[in-house]
């Protein structure tokens, strides 16, 4: 916010709490309405922005040394300047854990992890995703932090900031169901064609809708319409994203990596652990190339992706 001190020039005065709600009101105006794909960036980037400060504003209610990405290093009069390195979202995730007990939802965190690899591709080499991607990620995103802030953040509130978010919780939730509204609306449309393909539909991991039907002859998501050309590369995509289990050189246990040859059409994409819309919550063994579903008691003894 700015402000004008006893009448002289205008200041730039965003604490913590008011600048995480600022970026969040940016977030909603972005996506109201039709928004564009200007509108679009800047959704992200402010989202990942509030992400951050409303975190990190947690951690400053325990203590300001645990925002520095070295704690043991921290200087008060750095701190005071804004002169200092401070932690990552991940970082700050695990300190929210590990020293605050306060453990996130895992959904949230692979959220939160998707969103920050969307941030980062626009700021160093650009970011090409479909829209209706972004505004159902956003959404659940944007209801995670509200929910943080009332239950985390509040408590702890001087009476001016604890008024100053009630205020904007109640705008910023009143955006949120119209955002809802429309992933609804459109959920609610594609749900017949869905319907007969339940066993090979599983979470898109663009857009976190269970809307993407993989197996031959398309694999396309029906709620972002994002297409695949390569079952074995979605294979891994849908591994590293929805299952939260990347893949790095040198993995140390190839024998639980997920992804094995499929035996119906001897592509790299057999899926061991994919929670299909049939039997949510079950690990199915699913073939992103053929749609081929096999029993949960498959045992394979191929290696992992190459």
């Amino acid at each position: 916010m700015t402000e004008r001190k006893s009448g002289g020039p205008l200041h730039v005065d965003y604490p913590p709490i008011r600048n995480g709600m600022d970026y969040l009101d940016s977030v909603a105006n972005c996506l109201s309405g039709e928004p564009t794909s200007r509108d679009l960036k800047y959704a992200v980037l402010h989202l990942q922005a509030a992400t951050e400060v409303l975190l990190k504003a947690r951690l400053l209610q325990e203590h300001w040394s645990l925002v520095f990405r070295e704690p043991g290093r921290a200087d008060r009069a750095r701190f005071k300047s804004g002169d200092f390195e401070s932690c990552g979202t991940p970082e700050v995730i695990n300190r929210l854990r590990n020293i605050l007990g306060v453990d996130l939802p895992k959904q949230a965190v692979d959220e939160i992890n998707q969103l920050a690899k969307w941030r980062n591709a626009l700021q160093h080499y650009g970011l090409t995703t479909p829209a209706s991607a972004v505004e159902s990620r956003a959404a659940q995103i944007f209801d995670f932090l509200l929910l943080f802030i009332d239950e985390h953040l509040t408590s702890n509130l001087d009476n001016e900031d604890v008024m100053y978010v009630s205020e904007g919780s109640y705008y910023l939730r009143a955006k949120l169901g119209s955002m809802r509204a429309v992933i609804n609306v459109r959920m609610d449309r594609i749900r017949p064609t869905l319907a007969p393909v339940a066993a090979r539909t599983v979470e898109c991991p663009d857009c976190a809708q269970r809307a993407l039907v993989v197996g031959s002859p398309l694999l396309r998501c029906h709620f972002c319409e994002e297409e695949h050309s390569r079952a074995a590369n979605l294979a891994v995509f849908y591994v590293g994203v929805t299952l939260g289990k990347e893949w790095e050189p040198g993995y140390e246990d190839r024998a639980s990596w997920p992804i094995r040859v499929c035996p119906s059409c001897a592509e790299d994409a057999l899926v061991l652990e994919a929670d299909t819309t049939a039997v949510p919550g079950s690990g199915t063994p699913l073939c992103f190339a053929c749609g081929a579903v096999f029993s949960t008691e498959l045992e394979l003894a191929d290696e992992g992706p190459t």
